[in-house]
Parts: structure tokens; C-alpha cells; sequence
């Protein structure tokens, strides 16, 4: 028998466990497990739109870089000119291949404006050439105008460096605006957290203060806050992420079945699937730390 009970004095309650102090599941954590994971879905689409908009901005630049145009134009016999340039652009270095394209082809690039139907068979139309560049050491613009010229054949010639710029612009646009948007969810995130463990803490004063005056250290306190909601924003980020993954099939899968449509070519490759899985550990170790430095800091001011 113990001392307390021969004394005739009731036993001491014990603490309160961790799990009776915040239980890891609550009814009125719903609105905040869905606002979690909006965000996390949000900040998901925006991690995989921007890396579909790089990936595609990055195959465009390969390809501008790797090829050139070459007009044949101004002359009488632009076929004859065409070969003559086509043989000559072969034996330059830095040139992997040339194809020459029927002026049937340049009538055709010339449709979507002037409507089919509407050019006359008269109208002086230039032969084009696409030049493929070598790997290692591609062609200088400079060198093919200057060999071109020397052989006396009029032509334009279009490295397309100045579309190379203007992605280049893009992207960079792209980039700043994305990541502009993914600080703010992520703001938003750790804001709502925050506000929410304030909330929780709050309801639960009278635990807090019991815990308080029985010698629980602010360390051990903060620690259950910060387990419980670290536990709902692994959850809620799961629920972001598997949202994210269905809808990013759903757009691959409609660009796939329209070439037309002007959507970026979302990659659910490896880098992309890591973006996913790393999504919810993020959420989790976010809402966790947040909702500790939130409750260290409460309890600092009550004292």
C-alpha cells in the first residue's frame, strides 16, 4: 500500500498522455487538412508546369540551334541555284546535312495567312534550304553567307538566334513568375499552420497550464504539436499530390490525343515522380517545424 493511501489522501492523477493531450486525428481538422491540400496540389502543378515549360523551352533552343535556313531567291532559275547552293553547303564543316524543300512547301507556309486558294502560281516564291548543323562544331551564319556569296548565289541566310533569344526571354519570365507563385503557397502554407496551431493551442490552455505546473518542459509540449501536425500535412500532402498526379495525366493524356491544343508536354518521368513524392515530406517536415517555433513562441510569451 502506498504512503499517499495510508495517509488516507487520494493517489495523484497522472499526466495527461500525449495522446489524450492531441490526438492525431480531430473532427474539426477538416478544413484545414483540405486548405493543406489545395496548397500542396497548387504548389505541385506549379513545380511540374514550370519543368514542362523549361523542358520544352530547352528542345526548342536545341533544335534552333542545331539547324538553319537558307533562302534561295532573286534569281531566274531558283532550282538550278538550289542544287548549287544544297552541293556547296555539303562541303562546308560544321554542316551535318541540307534538304532542299519545293517552293510548294514555302506556298504552303504562306496558306495560313493569305488563305488556300488565294496565291497566284506566278508569285516569285524562294527556295528553301533546312540545314542541319553539326554536333561539335556547327557552322558559323558568317562562313555560309560568305561562301554563298563568293559563289555568286543570292540567298538569306536565318540562324535563328533571334527566336533563340526571345525563348530565352521567356523562360526567363517563366521562371521568376513561378517562382513567385510557389513562395506564396508556401507562405500561405506555413501561415494557415501556424494559425492553426495557435487555434489548437488555445483550446487546450487548461492541459497546457496542467502540464506547466506539473514540471513539462516547453520542449516536450511543443514536441506533441508538433508531431500531430506533422502527421495532418503528411496526409493532406499525400492528398496534393495524388490530385496533382490525376490531373497531370489527364492533361498529358488530352495533349497527347491533340497535337493542336497549346499545352506544355507534361513529363511524369523520374525527376517528375520524385516532385510527387517529395511533395508530401516537405508538407509534413513544414507543418511540423512551424507549428514547434509557433508554440515555443506562444509559451515564451505567457511567461
Amino acid at each position: 500500500m502506498s504512503r499517499a493511501t495510508q495517509d488516507g489522501a487520494p493517489p495523484p492523477k497522472p499526466l495527461p498522455s500525449p495522446a489524450s493531450l492531441l490526438p492525431m486525428r480531430a473532427a474539426q481538422d477538416g478544413a484545414l487538412f483540405y486548405v493543406i491540400a489545395i496548397l500542396v496540389f497548387l504548389a505541385c502543378i506549379s513545380a511540374l508546369m514550370t519543368r514542362a515549360a523549361f523542358l520544352s523551352a530547352a528542345d526548342w533552343r536545341m533544335d534552333l540551334n542545331g539547324a538553319m535556313t537558307v533562302q534561295i531567291k532573286d534569281t531566274k532559275d531558283l532550282d538550278a541555284a538550289a542544287r548549287r547552293a544544297a552541293a556547296l553547303l555539303r562541303g562546308l564543316p560544321g554542316i551535318a546535312a541540307v534538304r532542299i524543300h519545293e517552293r510548294a512547301y514555302a506556298k504552303a507556309l504562306l496558306e495560313p495567312w493569305l488563305g488556300a486558294g488565294n496565291i497566284p502560281n506566278d508569285l516569285p516564291l524562294p527556295v528553301i534550304l533546312a540545314v542541319t548543323l553539326a554536333r561539335k562544331a556547327p557552322a558559323d551564319s558568317k562562313a555560309v553567307r560568305a561562301a554563298l556569296a563568293q559563289a555568286g548565289i543570292t540567298a538569306e541566310v536565318d540562324d535563328h538566334q533571334r527566336w533563340a533569344k526571345e525563348l530565352n526571354r521567356a523562360a526567363r519570365i517563366v521562371q521568376i513568375f513561378s517562382s513567385a507563385a510557389f513562395l506564396l503557397l508556401a507562405s500561405a502554407a506555413l501561415a494557415v499552420t501556424g494559425f492553426a496551431t495557435r487555434a489548437n493551442l488555445a483550446a487546450r490552455r487548461d492541459v497546457v497550464n496542467t502540464l506547466h505546473l506539473a514540471g513539462a518542459f516547453d520542449s516536450f509540449i511543443a514536441g506533441q504539436f508538433e508531431r500531430r501536425f506533422g502527421a495532418l500535412g503528411l496526409r493532406a500532402g499525400l492528398a496534393g499530390a495524388l490530385l496533382a498526379a490525376l490531373s497531370i495525366s489527364a492533361v498529358a493524356l488530352l495533349a497527347a490525343q491533340d497535337q493542336q491544343l497549346m499545352l506544355p508536354m507534361f513529363r511524369l518521368d523520374l525527376a517528375g515522380f520524385g516532385i510527387l513524392v517529395l511533395a508530401p515530406v516537405l508538407s509534413a517536415l513544414a507543418c511540423a517545424l512551424t507549428a514547434r517555433f509557433t508554440v515555443l513562441a506562444s509559451l515564451r510569451e505567457q511567461v
